[in-house]
Protein backbone atom coordinates (compact mmCIF):
# COMPACT_ATOMS: atom_id res chain seq x y z
CA UNK A 1 0.00 0.00 0.00
CA UNK A 2 2.75 2.29 0.73
CA UNK A 3 4.23 1.57 -2.46
CA UNK A 4 0.85 2.76 -4.49
CA UNK A 5 1.63 7.14 -4.82
CA UNK A 6 4.71 6.10 -6.77
CA UNK A 7 3.57 3.40 -8.40
CA UNK A 8 0.48 5.88 -9.88
CA UNK A 9 3.64 8.44 -10.61
CA UNK A 10 5.23 5.98 -12.78
CA UNK A 11 1.97 5.29 -14.67
CA UNK A 12 0.85 8.81 -15.06
CA UNK A 13 4.49 9.63 -16.28
CA UNK A 14 4.75 7.25 -18.66
CA UNK A 15 1.43 7.27 -19.97
CA UNK A 16 1.92 9.96 -22.50
CA UNK A 17 5.18 7.97 -23.53
CA UNK A 18 3.12 4.83 -24.70
CA UNK A 19 0.62 6.97 -26.40
CA UNK A 20 3.01 8.99 -28.47
CA UNK A 21 4.38 5.20 -29.20
CA UNK A 22 1.06 3.98 -30.41
CA UNK A 23 0.98 3.49 -34.39
CA UNK A 24 -1.00 7.04 -36.28
CA UNK A 25 -4.24 6.59 -36.87
CA UNK A 26 -5.02 7.45 -40.76
CA UNK A 27 -8.06 8.99 -42.03
CA UNK A 28 -9.27 9.85 -45.15
CA UNK A 29 -13.19 11.53 -46.12
CA UNK A 30 -14.14 11.78 -49.66
CA UNK A 31 -17.44 12.73 -51.90
CA UNK A 32 -18.01 11.43 -54.79
CA UNK A 33 -20.12 12.09 -58.03
CA UNK A 34 -21.46 8.57 -59.64
CA UNK A 35 -23.11 7.73 -62.59
CA UNK A 36 -24.92 4.69 -62.61
CA UNK A 37 -26.04 1.93 -65.26
CA UNK A 38 -28.20 -1.16 -63.87
CA UNK A 39 -29.46 -3.42 -66.12
CA UNK A 40 -31.49 -6.34 -65.90
CA UNK A 41 -31.67 -9.19 -68.70
CA UNK A 42 -33.88 -12.00 -69.61
CA UNK A 43 -32.33 -15.73 -69.48
CA UNK A 44 -32.39 -15.26 -73.21
CA UNK A 45 -29.47 -11.91 -73.01
CA UNK A 46 -32.61 -9.64 -73.96
CA UNK A 47 -32.46 -5.97 -71.91
CA UNK A 48 -35.75 -6.21 -69.52
CA UNK A 49 -35.01 -2.93 -68.05
CA UNK A 50 -32.43 -0.48 -67.85
CA UNK A 51 -32.01 2.32 -64.97
CA UNK A 52 -30.02 4.96 -65.37
CA UNK A 53 -28.35 8.49 -63.08
CA UNK A 54 -26.15 10.13 -60.65
CA UNK A 55 -25.63 9.19 -57.22
CA UNK A 56 -24.05 10.82 -54.51
CA UNK A 57 -21.87 9.14 -52.27
CA UNK A 58 -19.86 9.54 -48.93
CA UNK A 59 -17.04 7.56 -47.90
CA UNK A 60 -14.49 7.07 -44.82
CA UNK A 61 -11.92 5.30 -44.07
CA UNK A 62 -9.32 4.41 -41.16
CA UNK A 63 -6.41 2.92 -41.03
CA UNK A 64 -4.07 2.02 -38.08
CA UNK A 65 -0.20 0.80 -39.19
CA UNK A 66 0.51 -2.02 -36.83
CA UNK A 67 4.14 -4.02 -36.16
CA UNK A 68 5.87 -5.65 -38.71
CA UNK A 69 4.77 -3.31 -41.70
CA UNK A 70 1.16 -4.83 -40.89
CA UNK A 71 -2.29 -2.85 -40.99
CA UNK A 72 -5.93 -2.71 -40.51
CA UNK A 73 -8.17 -0.79 -41.80
CA UNK A 74 -12.13 -0.23 -41.56
CA UNK A 75 -14.14 1.56 -44.24
CA UNK A 76 -17.68 3.19 -44.77
CA UNK A 77 -19.94 4.55 -46.96
CA UNK A 78 -23.39 5.63 -47.94
CA UNK A 79 -24.94 6.60 -51.30
CA UNK A 80 -28.22 7.87 -52.75
CA UNK A 81 -29.79 8.88 -56.07
CA UNK A 82 -33.05 8.93 -58.37
CA UNK A 83 -32.21 6.99 -61.63
CA UNK A 84 -34.53 6.84 -64.58
CA UNK A 85 -36.41 3.67 -65.00
CA UNK A 86 -36.64 2.26 -68.96
CA UNK A 87 -38.44 -1.22 -69.21
CA UNK A 88 -41.81 -2.88 -69.36
CA UNK A 89 -44.50 -4.19 -67.60
CA UNK A 90 -45.44 -7.74 -66.75
CA UNK A 91 -48.28 -7.56 -70.18
CA UNK A 92 -45.36 -6.52 -71.99
CA UNK A 93 -45.90 -2.62 -72.15
CA UNK A 94 -43.20 0.23 -72.17
CA UNK A 95 -43.02 1.47 -69.07
CA UNK A 96 -41.04 4.17 -67.65
CA UNK A 97 -40.95 5.93 -64.29
CA UNK A 98 -38.15 6.42 -61.43
CA UNK A 99 -36.06 4.37 -59.49
CA UNK A 100 -34.88 5.82 -55.52
CA UNK A 101 -31.79 3.83 -54.76
CA UNK A 102 -29.53 3.44 -51.77
CA UNK A 103 -26.39 2.19 -50.89
CA UNK A 104 -24.70 1.46 -47.63
CA UNK A 105 -21.46 -0.12 -47.04
CA UNK A 106 -18.82 -1.30 -44.42
CA UNK A 107 -15.61 -3.10 -44.90
CA UNK A 108 -12.92 -4.41 -42.77
CA UNK A 109 -9.38 -4.73 -44.25
CA UNK A 110 -6.12 -6.03 -43.25
CA UNK A 111 -2.74 -5.80 -44.65
CA UNK A 112 -0.78 -9.21 -43.69
CA UNK A 113 2.40 -7.94 -45.02
CA UNK A 114 4.73 -4.33 -45.47
CA UNK A 115 4.16 -3.17 -48.66
CA UNK A 116 6.76 -4.41 -51.10
CA UNK A 117 8.31 -2.80 -54.20
CA UNK A 118 5.22 -4.11 -56.11
CA UNK A 119 2.49 -2.53 -53.62
CA UNK A 120 0.51 -3.77 -51.08
CA UNK A 121 -1.97 -6.64 -50.33
CA UNK A 122 -5.11 -6.21 -48.65
CA UNK A 123 -7.95 -9.07 -47.80
CA UNK A 124 -10.85 -7.92 -47.44
CA UNK A 125 -14.57 -8.81 -46.08
CA UNK A 126 -17.33 -6.75 -45.62
CA UNK A 127 -21.10 -5.86 -46.05
CA UNK A 128 -23.23 -4.46 -48.82
CA UNK A 129 -26.78 -3.24 -49.00
CA UNK A 130 -28.71 -1.84 -51.64
CA UNK A 131 -32.03 -0.69 -51.98
CA UNK A 132 -34.10 0.28 -54.96
CA UNK A 133 -37.60 1.82 -54.35
CA UNK A 134 -39.26 1.53 -58.36
CA UNK A 135 -41.72 4.39 -58.47
CA UNK A 136 -45.49 2.96 -59.34
CA UNK A 137 -47.57 4.82 -62.04
CA UNK A 138 -51.27 4.65 -63.55
CA UNK A 139 -50.00 1.10 -65.75
CA UNK A 140 -48.08 -0.20 -62.90
CA UNK A 141 -47.94 -0.88 -59.03
CA UNK A 142 -44.44 0.21 -57.49
CA UNK A 143 -41.86 -2.28 -55.88
CA UNK A 144 -39.17 -2.41 -52.93
CA UNK A 145 -36.58 -4.43 -52.78
CA UNK A 146 -33.46 -4.68 -50.91
CA UNK A 147 -30.61 -6.90 -51.25
CA UNK A 148 -28.15 -7.73 -48.28
CA UNK A 149 -24.94 -9.53 -49.37
CA UNK A 150 -21.40 -10.61 -47.20
CA UNK A 151 -18.42 -10.06 -49.42
CA UNK A 152 -14.81 -10.70 -49.38
CA UNK A 153 -12.04 -10.44 -51.49
CA UNK A 154 -8.82 -8.86 -52.19
CA UNK A 155 -7.04 -5.13 -52.88
CA UNK A 156 -3.92 -4.63 -54.54
CA UNK A 157 -2.61 -0.98 -54.14
CA UNK A 158 0.14 0.06 -56.39
CA UNK A 159 3.27 1.67 -55.06
CA UNK A 160 3.21 5.68 -55.19
CA UNK A 161 4.59 6.90 -58.64
CA UNK A 162 4.77 10.74 -60.35
CA UNK A 163 2.43 10.76 -63.45
CA UNK A 164 3.45 13.97 -63.78
CA UNK A 165 5.17 16.86 -61.84
CA UNK A 166 4.03 18.05 -58.60
CA UNK A 167 1.64 15.11 -58.53
CA UNK A 168 1.78 11.88 -56.76
CA UNK A 169 -0.64 8.93 -57.96
CA UNK A 170 -1.10 5.19 -57.38
CA UNK A 171 -3.56 2.58 -58.64
CA UNK A 172 -6.02 0.35 -57.02
CA UNK A 173 -7.53 -2.80 -57.85
CA UNK A 174 -10.09 -4.95 -55.82
CA UNK A 175 -12.11 -8.00 -56.39
CA UNK A 176 -14.68 -9.35 -54.35
CA UNK A 177 -17.68 -11.73 -54.63
CA UNK A 178 -20.58 -12.57 -51.84
CA UNK A 179 -20.45 -15.44 -48.97
CA UNK A 180 -23.68 -14.21 -48.87
CA UNK A 181 -26.88 -12.50 -50.07
CA UNK A 182 -30.83 -12.04 -49.24
CA UNK A 183 -33.27 -10.63 -50.86
CA UNK A 184 -36.11 -8.78 -49.57
CA UNK A 185 -39.15 -7.64 -52.46
CA UNK A 186 -42.26 -5.42 -50.95
CA UNK A 187 -45.31 -5.33 -53.18
CA UNK A 188 -46.97 -2.97 -51.48
CA UNK A 189 -49.80 -4.96 -49.79
CA UNK A 190 -50.79 -5.97 -53.47
CA UNK A 191 -48.92 -9.81 -52.73
CA UNK A 192 -47.32 -10.57 -49.39
CA UNK A 193 -43.31 -9.71 -49.13
CA UNK A 194 -41.05 -11.73 -50.75
CA UNK A 195 -37.38 -13.33 -49.04
CA UNK A 196 -35.37 -15.47 -50.83
CA UNK A 197 -31.71 -16.40 -51.54
CA UNK A 198 -30.30 -14.16 -53.97
CA UNK A 199 -27.77 -15.15 -56.53
CA UNK A 200 -23.52 -14.91 -55.97
CA UNK A 201 -22.37 -11.47 -56.15
CA UNK A 202 -18.94 -10.42 -58.49
CA UNK A 203 -17.72 -7.24 -58.05
CA UNK A 204 -14.32 -5.23 -59.19
CA UNK A 205 -13.55 -2.34 -58.57
CA UNK A 206 -10.47 -0.03 -60.74
CA UNK A 207 -9.41 3.28 -58.94
CA UNK A 208 -6.60 5.78 -60.02
CA UNK A 209 -5.94 8.46 -57.52
CA UNK A 210 -3.91 11.41 -58.01
CA UNK A 211 -2.70 13.89 -54.82
CA UNK A 212 -0.82 17.04 -55.45
CA UNK A 213 2.79 16.92 -53.65
CA UNK A 214 2.42 17.76 -49.71
CA UNK A 215 -1.27 18.26 -50.35
CA UNK A 216 -3.36 16.91 -48.15
CA UNK A 217 -6.16 16.61 -50.55
CA UNK A 218 -6.56 13.93 -53.73
CA UNK A 219 -8.90 13.30 -56.81
CA UNK A 220 -10.00 9.98 -58.09
CA UNK A 221 -11.33 8.23 -60.94
CA UNK A 222 -13.21 5.02 -60.32
CA UNK A 223 -14.62 2.48 -62.35
CA UNK A 224 -17.12 -0.37 -60.85
CA UNK A 225 -18.74 -3.47 -62.25
CA UNK A 226 -20.94 -5.88 -60.30
CA UNK A 227 -22.37 -8.61 -62.14
CA UNK A 228 -24.86 -11.56 -60.73
CA UNK A 229 -26.86 -14.51 -62.35
CA UNK A 230 -30.28 -14.92 -62.07
CA UNK A 231 -31.64 -15.80 -58.48
CA UNK A 232 -34.25 -19.15 -58.05
CA UNK A 233 -37.75 -18.64 -58.65
CA UNK A 234 -39.39 -18.74 -55.03
CA UNK A 235 -43.29 -19.40 -54.70
CA UNK A 236 -45.29 -16.33 -54.51
CA UNK A 237 -48.65 -15.89 -51.91
CA UNK A 238 -51.44 -13.34 -51.01
CA UNK A 239 -52.90 -13.42 -47.40
CA UNK A 240 -50.56 -16.45 -46.82
CA UNK A 241 -51.88 -18.44 -49.90
CA UNK A 242 -49.67 -19.54 -52.40
CA UNK A 243 -50.62 -18.63 -55.81
CA UNK A 244 -50.57 -21.73 -58.20
CA UNK A 245 -48.07 -21.40 -60.68
CA UNK A 246 -46.73 -17.90 -59.76
CA UNK A 247 -42.95 -17.58 -58.94
CA UNK A 248 -40.78 -14.08 -58.35
CA UNK A 249 -36.98 -14.04 -58.54
CA UNK A 250 -34.32 -11.68 -59.81
CA UNK A 251 -33.45 -11.95 -63.07
CA UNK A 252 -29.63 -11.43 -64.40
CA UNK A 253 -28.28 -8.46 -62.94
CA UNK A 254 -25.17 -5.82 -63.80
CA UNK A 255 -24.60 -2.93 -62.67
CA UNK A 256 -21.65 0.01 -64.02
CA UNK A 257 -20.62 2.76 -61.86
CA UNK A 258 -18.61 5.77 -63.12
CA UNK A 259 -17.45 7.76 -60.01
CA UNK A 260 -15.23 11.06 -59.75
CA UNK A 261 -13.63 11.83 -56.17
CA UNK A 262 -12.65 14.14 -54.27
CA UNK A 263 -10.77 13.12 -50.50
CA UNK A 264 -8.97 14.61 -47.77
CA UNK A 265 -6.78 13.10 -45.76
CA UNK A 266 -6.84 14.55 -42.07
Amino acid sequence: MRHRPALLALLAASAPLAWAEAPALALEGSLGLVHRKLVERSALGGNLLAETGPMLQAQVEATRALAGGTAIAARLHLAAGDLDYDGRTQAGAPLTTTTRHYEGGADLLWRPHEPATWGEAWLTLGWLANRRLIRGTAAAGGLDELSSALLAGVRWRSPAFEPAAGWTGRVEVEARGSLSHRLRVDYYGLLDRSKFEGARKQLWTLRLVATPTGSPWSWGLEWSHLRQPASRAVPVSRGGVQLPGTTVRQPKLSTNDLVLRISRRF
